[in-house]
């Protein structure tokens, strides 16, 4: 039986490793590697487990699996002649290549040592960054290391081959398995600086415990690395018994001197102390702790008790990093795992050890460097969500598990269906357990770990879009259900498990079944299905003709030319010139074999969609499809592609480039088998979305035959409504989706100016759609959303035609290029089509919809979804008819108050559209019309069941009915001005039209003047909606990070989907809306009284702001009009006139000066001027130097992306000109959506001091006279905008009201930046000063409601003027640079002194506070500053309160002696006061116990200065003397209670106390106290 169990048998085509069958139970089970032979040998040994936890498909990144065969004891043979007799020459072989393995080269990847994600910001940030290349130098350094270690011989060896004889255990040269017999009751594993103790036994229980709290020295970390490998196979040895301090110097001093180096002083020192107290019992440690005590001064022996609480955090935060797990050759290392991790089966413990590095030491220097613009609090609190990830456990399903059957079942490998009673997965995988199942060889494992990823991202995609997120909480072991997915998809996708090369690993695979489960991985992942549902409803927009490229972005950091001021310009994650580094001629280039595989792993980490492409994922879709998939993989591979193609212009110009790609999805489109797929649906979404990439790609289209191709479907016309419905529900669901987006195809290519003569071939089909259906039919089928979907893209279509339409009246009617038009002559059938929609509200089917509405519960019914769709329709309708009232102009303009024209006569159509309008949505309109539906009213008009509907919780209905009230009103807007056009001129409407009917009065009358009191009230309902919906926009920045997009970055400080939810959507839409409500009200409140017309003005403005904050990159031209609003000269007078309210309830006076009309004119043209080259410019580049293809993409109005001569004409926008060159817009290289504080840009820009090479549009903002004179026009803007806001009388909430009174006061500094010419005229210091005011006010108001809410000894949280947290970290060289300008050019001036003097308040942070007075102090300027009553805001808050921080109590010690206070004194400056009163109320005040030292170290310094200083006696006596204000709250205990005499006395003898027996000091002392008696 010995010899039995000896012996070992060789298995062919595997490494000459073997192992023990009857030590074969505790590896992998029934798990085979590939390689294996089944040849006829009856003997096969068990395989021997790779150091991954399942076996490993064969990559090129992995390298080769063998190892050296006389590298371990395992592996030698001598001695074992079984063995010999088996090998055959081909094996001898593998001795060979044992010799140059440790020299072979594989592709490493990046050493892992715990989820860093302040090192995945640097990553992302910066695709160049040194990260990336220390990582692979750390990886290549521990490779060659390890590799030394593989030679060692000789006793060595034979230490391991007992080992491995006597307890079975495998090695490898990067593994070390510590299986150690410890006894339950006193055995542990203890590795500590100086001694590693190990205690066996033969007991039944084992334990394990593994610490380990070395500190290395970072110059000695490649020699310290094979050592320490070396101790660790020294341990394996069973017999060895107990290894104390004695025998681990013995080692040391043989094998182990570089970690000799590294202990140090303190640590050995540390180690006897701790080798003494475990010596001495718990009454001997209290009594020597009680002595220590009773020696200590209290206050000392608190400093040493924090000390050693930091030191204790430091200490468990540096064991829980450095306990790293070693997992393969290659570099592929796990996390670090607690010693709670640590498992123990069938009675032996496994724990691994690797030595920490120097990335882990140096984490905290690493965070300083790498921050970002949110605060390093946010940013570790992110952190410490995401770390949590790593332990949690999912089912199959995607659910929690419930973790403590871990213990059981911790090492994946082991899991079969014996062991785990028929079900391996019931105690679920953590993600990267997961992710190393997709690399098993066996299809069904991977295929099973493929599923479950898919289903956990899917279940966390679902509920961050539901913003349903929760934080992970552990009550006893056990997980709340409330699970962060937020976290969970972020772990999933971060740099750590690399789930991306494993998924780029799985498309290659031979299995049907894993690379379409790979593929739905894939598909979740890039958010196919979240985005195609956003973007579907975004089509059914009319108003939103741009799509937005997906890619992940993020700001780019505060620039101090801009005071600092947050919102710069979107930066991709992934640079352009990263997604494609390959250019053709790359076999034949000299930086071949540069680029690696850790390269794309990288990359994938700041882009996961741009890792993919860079990995070559677009050929081997391609290869995929010419194999002629299943349908579901087809499917599957199509939405992975639209997904790249939205990514951005780049990534979609790789998908056209890919050779065959588009041809072949084409063909099997168009191949012989005629039954629609849901494939062919996404086909045809695929080529809409490159087409829109710009006009050349549709041409190309065109073309080459690929749009007639696609949209056959088009041209067939069902015979009759009952010939659709007998497809039956299913088919009608599929042909509605393909026609529908056959249809957009199309429409695609009609804004383009392509395929417009499309339309007398395809009308007899769309004819068919156009027309109302018969309602009870299709609700009886249940296809109304099937039909009403076609009739909508249809109306959507003619819109897009309607676009095409030259303008009736002009003479220029002839296409332009290679564009078309429509013809007029289509326009009359199609708008008598329109009316028929129009006239369907009177439907009795119809009128069930929405009278169910009124009457329902709060149940979700199929009328609400019907009502919704017909909705979309009505919607589409409206905006198809306004298109073609827009094109009867006269030139380029409807208004007549703009054209100063008139139209010589009007089509019969536009009376016509209005009378049905007024008929059938408008009739019941009244008066009484205004705050509360009446549900209960009879008669009530269309547009109030659309304003009710709007203000559901349905969001599609919300959109819907808004996009109705939009087109709705633009129509009725747009007759009006017609008619009033056309009676200027010298044709009048025709009588016929105008009966005496009800419509044709309100017709002639003017419908928006007949129901001015329902738009009222609808403006009213927007302006709140708008003011609540910025702020869901504002929040999705709470990270930098990953930004707004979909997919990579959802899971980043994003919740509910952040930009690409539809709740931002319909924010979108409402502020659209609201804007063009707003500029109607312009014009129609000339009459209104003018307390009324003053309301409207300040609503109007803090609507407008709102607008600004809600609008996204696709809006530029909805903020354009919007600022054009906000600085008319309508309402800058509004602004002055707060202006004069605030200074009359201030001061009881205005300014000594009025402003003019000229001066309103050139407000509005400065601040229009500046407020769009600061905000709406895009970034360009004068050079490709990237050589991206979406360089080559223009997208007016968006030009980040163009070529030399093409960005020149950017400017050029226009929302009535439907004829674009792309149809695709970028987040980058643009500022929207904007910050809440934009509107302090103008006070806060300064000329830049260094010129940059890059070039961008605002150039304009270069020039000082411009920037000095937007500054004037700004404070203005902003001082009426703040008076405004904090004394207004409406509901509408300002977002000025939002902007943090940090942000605020630093404004105001910046101007300082650059000089005083600021101050130079008369109005603008005036206005200056007021706007300090207002904001010393909002201080001192902030102040005491911040007082009220805390407790009274919490003092910090009274600091809520964080500039250093708010603005910038390094907010201290702003203060130094500021104070230097002071010295150098203020010449004591008030305004200048009384903004310096703000950084001294008690609200400002400790450290701003400190920093501004030294600066003060050290620059000799301390006099200049203004008195305290002179300062912002009161003088309580400069004063109270009282100063207990010890830097700022000794910087102002220091002033005092240094004789920086002279002059300050005899001028009253607010220093001086500051300094007598902190440090009198400090000094001779109630100390707490822990300050009684440095009372006293400062009440010695102060008598020193006195001894010495004759001139200071005056200021010494201050001191004594001085008492604190009556009014502060704290300070009166002394005041009343002592006698005038006794008081000072008091004092006198807490100077003697703080003398400390100093007999010189004590001599000062009586001389002062004979001093303060005579006085």
């Amino acid at each position: 039986m010995e010899k039995e169990k000896g012996k070992k048998v060789k298995v062919l085509s595997t490494s000459s490793l073997q192992i023990n069958e009857n030590d074969a139970s505790h590896l992998v089970g029934s798990i085979v590697e590939k390689g294996i032979s089944h040849s006829l040998n009856s003997n096969l040994s068990f395989p021997k487990p790779t150091v991954l936890p399942f076996p490993v498909a064969r990559h090129r990144s992995h390298g080769p699996h063998w190892r050296p065969l006389n590298s371990k004891g395992d592996d030698d043979n001598e001695g074992d002649d079984s063995d010999n007799n088996v090998e055959d020459e081909e094996d001898k072989n593998f001795q060979e290549f044992a010799r140059v393995a440790t020299f072979a080269k594989p592709v490493q990847r990046r050493r892992k040592k715990g989820l860093d994600f302040r090192k995945w910001k640097e990553i992302t940030q910066d695709g160049n960054s040194s990260l990336a290349k220390e990582s692979k130098e750390d990886v290549t350094s521990f490779s060659q290391t390890t590799g030394k270690k593989k030679n060692v011989k000789g006793s060595k060896s034979a230490d391991k081959k007992t080992s491995s004889s006597s307890d079975g255990n495998v090695s490898s040269s990067m593994e070390v398995d510590v299986k150690l017999q410890l006894d339950s009751s006193d055995g542990g594993f203890t590795n500590s600086a100086t001694a590693m103790e190990i205690d066996t036994s033969n007991e039944v229980d084992h334990r394990e415990k593994v610490k380990y709290t070395r500190s290395y020295d970072d110059k000695e970390e490649n020699e310290s690395v094979p050592e320490w490998d070396q101790i660790c196979s020294d341990l394996q040895r069973p017999g060895q018994a107990y290894l104390t301090s004695s025998t681990l110097s013995c080692s040391s001093s043989n094998n182990i001197r570089s970690e000799q180096k590294s202990v140090s002083v303190e640590s050995e020192i540390d180690a006897e102390n701790r080798a003494r107290i475990r010596q001495m019992s718990s009454e001997e440690i209290a009594e020597a702790q009680a002595e220590i005590m009773e020696k200590m001064h209290p206050a000392l022996l608190k400093v040493l008790q924090k000390r050693g609480q930091e030191k204790l955090k430091k200490h468990f935060s540096l064991k829980s990093e450095v306990g790293t797990v070693s997992e393969s050759v290659n570099g592929h290392i796990q996390d670090p795992q607690d010693e709670k991790h640590l498992h123990t089966e069938n009675g032996i413990s496994h724990a691994v050890m690797t030595p920490p590095s120097k990335e882990k030491l140096d984490d905290e220097k690493f965070s300083r460097k790498t921050s970002t613009s949110t605060s390093s609090s946010s940013w570790n609190a992110w952190s410490n969500r995401v770390e949590a990830i790593r332990e949690l456990r999912f089912s199959l399903a995607g659910d929690v598990v419930d973790s403590e059957r871990v213990s059981v079942y911790d090492n994946v490998t082991e899991r079969d269906y014996l062991r785990t009673e028929g079900d391996p997965g019931a105690a679920g995988y953590t993600i990267k357990e997961a992710v190393a199942l997709t690399r098993s060889v066996i299809p069904g494992q991977r295929a099973l770990a493929l599923h479950l990823l898919s289903s956990v991202l899917d279940k966390a995609l679902h509920y961050i879009c539901k913003d349903r997120t929760g934080h992970v909480a552990k009550v006893e072991n056990k997980f709340d259900k409330s699970v962060d997915w937020e976290a969970v998809w972020a772990f999933a996708l971060g740099p750590e498990p690399e789930l991306v090369l494993s998924l780029r690993m799985c498309l290659d695979d031979n299995h049907n079944s894993v690379v379409l489960a790979c593929g739905k991985v894939v598909q979740c992942v890039l958010s196919c299905d979240a985005n195609e549902n956003y973007c579907d409803i975004s089509d059914k927009i009319a108003t939103c003709d741009m799509e937005i490229c997906t890619a992940p972005i993020f700001r780019s950091r505060p620039d101090i030319n801009f005071g600092f001021l947050q919102g710069g310009f979107w930066k991709y994650s992934a640079k352009p010139s990263n997604i494609l580094p390959f250019s053709e001629d790359s076999m034949h280039n000299e930086t071949e074999g540069k680029h690696t595989i850790q390269d794309d792993v990288v990359v994938a980490g700041q882009d996961f969609t741009v890792g993919l492409v860079r990995m070559g994922i677009l050929p081997r879709l391609r290869y995929l499809l010419e194999t002629d998939p299943t349908t579901a993989l087809e499917e599957c591979i199509i939405s992975i592609l639209i997904a790249i193609a939205r990514h951005s212009p780049t990534c979609a110009n790789a998908v056209l480039k890919c050779e065959r790609l588009i041809k072949t999805i084409v063909n099997r489109f168009t191949a012989d088998n005629f039954e629609i797929r849901s494939s062919m649906i996404k086909s045809v979404r695929l080529l809409k979305v490159l087409a829109r990439l710009d006009r050349k790609t549709c041409l190309e289209f065109i073309k080459s035959g690929y749009f007639q191709a696609m949209t056959w479907n088009l041209y067939q016309n069902p015979s009759s409504m009952d010939h659709w419905l007998k497809l039956g529900k299913e088919k009608c669901k599929l042909v509605s989706a393909l026609i529908v987006e056959q249809m957009r195809f199309w429409r695609v290519c009609i804004q383009y100016g392509y395929c417009v003569s499309y339309f007398s071939e395809m009308f007899p089909a769309l004819c068919f759609w156009l027309n109302p259906p018969s309602f009870e039919k299709l609700v009886e089928n249940n296809v109304l959303y099937e039909s009403t979907s076609i009739s909508r893209q249809a109306y959507l279509v003619l819109e897009s035609l309607a676009g095409r339409l030259p303008n009736l009246f002009s003479k220029q009617c002839e296409p332009t290029g290679d564009s078309e038009v429509w013809s007029w002559s289509y326009v009359g059938p199609m708008v008598d089509l329109a009316i028929k929609w129009v006239a369907t509200r009177s439907d009795p089917e119809v009128s069930k919809f929405f009278e169910a509405l009124k009457e329902r519960r709060h149940d979700f019914t199929f009328q609400d979804l019907s009502a919704t769709h017909l909705l979309w329709v009505y919607a589409a309708v409206t905006h198809m008819l306004f298109r073609v009232l827009e094109r009867v102009t006269w030139g380029d303009t409807i208004s007549p108050l703009e054209n100063k024209g008139h139209v010589p006569w009007l089509p019969e159509f536009v009376p016509k559209i209005g009378l049905e309008l007024v008929k059938y949505w408008l009739m019941g309109f009244s008066a009484s019309f205004g705050t509360k539906f009446g549900r209960d009213s009879e008669g009530e008009s269309f547009m109030k069941e659309l304003v009710y509907l709007r203000q559901k919780d349905d969001i599609e209905m919300s959109l819907a009915s808004t996009c109705c009230l939009n087109g709705m009103v633009k129509i009725i807007n747009t007759i009006d001005n017609l008619i009033q056009s056309a009676k200027i001129g010298t044709c009048s409407l025709p009588r016929k039209d105008l009966s005496l009917s009800e419509e044709g009065k309100v017709l002639e009358d003017g419908i928006v003047n007949r129901c001015l009191v329902e738009l009222r009230y609808i403006l009213d309902v927007f302006m709140l909606s708008v003011s609540s919906e910025w702020h869901r926009i504002q929040s999705t920045e709470s990270f930098g990070r990953g930004g707004p997009v979909p997919g990579a970055g959802i899971g980043w400080g994003a919740p509910g989907g952040g930009f690409w939810s539809e709740t931002v959507l319909l924010a979108q839409t409402d502020a659209r809306f609201l804007l063009y409500l707003m500029e109607i009200f312009e014009n129609a409140s000339k009459d209104v009284p003018l307390t009324e017309e003053t309301t409207f003005t300040t609503q109007q403005v803090n609507a407008g702001l709102g607008v600004c904050l809600t609008a996204g990159p696709r809006d530029k031209v909805v903020v354009e009009k919007t600022l054009d609003l906000l600085f008319r000269v309508s309402v800058l007078k509004h602004l002055d006139l707060c202006i004069q309210n605030f200074l009359l309830n201030r001061r009881g006076k205005t300014f000594s000066w009025q402003h003019d009309e000229e001066d309103y004119m050139h407000f509005s043209r400065m601040l229009s001027s500046y407020f769009r080259s600061r905000w709406l410019s895009e970034k360009v580049k004068s050079k490709a130097v990237d050589g991206s293809s979406s360089m080559d993409i223009k997208t007016p109005p968006k030009v980040g992306a163009c070529l030399e001569t093409i960005y020149e004409d950017s400017d050029t926008s226009s929302m009535t000109s439907p004829c674009y060159n792309s149809l695709m817009i970028e987040w980058a290289h643009q500022k929207l959506p904007l910050p809440v504080h934009f509107y302090l840009s103008p006070i806060s820009t300064i000329l830049p001091r260094k010129q940059t090479d890059s070039i961008k549009v605002d150039d304009v903002l270069q020039d000082p006279s411009n920037l000095l004179e937007v500054a004037k026009c700004g404070l203005f803007f902003v001082l009426g905008v703040e008076a405004m806001s904090n004394f207004q009388g409406t509901n509408i909430p300002s977002p000025i009201q939002h902007v943090s009174l940090t942000w605020k006061l630093h404004s105001l500094s910046v101007n300082f930046l650059v000089g005083m010419e600021i101050l130079e005229q008369d109005r603008s210091r005036d206005t200056f000063e007021a706007l300090q005011d207002l904001y010393g006010e909002l201080l001192d108001k902030a102040r005491v409601n911040q007082s009220k809410e805390v407790i009274s000894d919490d003092k910090k949280h009274l600091e809520f003027l964080r500039f250093q947290s708010e603005i910038h970290e390094s907010y201290s060289t702003f203060i130094e640079e500021l104070v230097e300008q002071f010295s150098a050019i203020s010449y004591g001036d008030v305004i200048f002194g009384r903004q310096v003097s703000l950084y001294l308040h008690r609200c400002v942070e400790t450290s701003n506070r400190l920093t501004a007075w030294n600066a003060l102090s050290n620059g000799r300027v301390l006099e200049l500053l203004p008195p305290l009553e002179k300062c912002i805001s009161g003088a309580e808050g400069y004063l109270e309160p009282t100063e207990d921080d010890e830097g700022i109590l000794e910087a102002y010690t220091k002033s005092w002696v240094s004789d920086a206070l002279d002059r300050a004194e005899i001028r009253g400056s607010v220093a001086y006061t500051l300094v007598v009163h902190h440090l009198s109320s400090f000094i001779f005040g109630d100390c707490p116990k822990d300050k009684l030292l440095l009372r006293n170290r400062l009440a010695r310094s102060l008598l020193r200065d006195y001894a010495g200083k004759q001139k200071h006696e005056g200021m010494f006596l201050n001191l004594i003397h001085h008492k604190k204000p009556p009014t502060c709250v704290m300070g009166e205990q002394l005041n009343g209670v002592l006698s005038e005499k006794s008081w000072l006395e008091s004092r006198l003898e807490i100077l003697v106390e703080g003398c400390e027996g100093n007999s010189s000091l004590l001599t000062v002392v009586e001389k002062l106290k004979a001093v303060v008696e005579k006085s």
